[in-house]
């Protein structure tokens, strides 16, 4: 089974850097991303994919100040209870998240849609 998972999946490395943003025919990732890149440069490190793994509580100190925030220098950790801002809707993602409605536009954000849509093509057409 993790055989038959890993080359369904495997199609999206080429093109990972087209999914970090909204309106990828208009604008790429800065830095661009690419099978190449250094992994050092990657998650956290990485500008435009640090705002996407914020956890979404946290996102609006860390775009107040992101080479400075508690996120970049531990105070903030991201653990599998704080969900990240990329699971919410909004071309930055999460930034019309609102703590007492923390379901609203949850699950709906581009990368999601973006990853599903490619992958059900790549079913398809296969």
């Amino acid at each position: 089974m993790q055989r038959v998972w890993s080359d369904h999946a495997s199609h999206l490395k080429k093109v990972i850097g087209m999914y970090t943003t909204p309106y990828p025919d208009k604008k790429s990732s800065e830095p661009p991303l690419g099978s190449n890149e250094s992994h050092s440069r990657m998650g956290f490190n990485h500008p435009e994919l640090a705002c996407l793994l914020c956890p979404v509580k946290h996102l609006s100190s860390f775009l107040d100040n992101p080479t400075e925030s508690q996120l970049q220098d531990g105070r903030v950790t991201a653990v599998s209870t704080n969900w990240p801002a990329f699971l919410y809707c909004g071309d930055i993602p999460g930034e019309d998240f609102n703590p007492v409605r923390f379901d609203k536009g949850f699950l709906h954000g581009f990368v999601l849609i973006w990853v599903s849509f490619s992958s059900a093509c790549y079913v398809c057409l296969k």
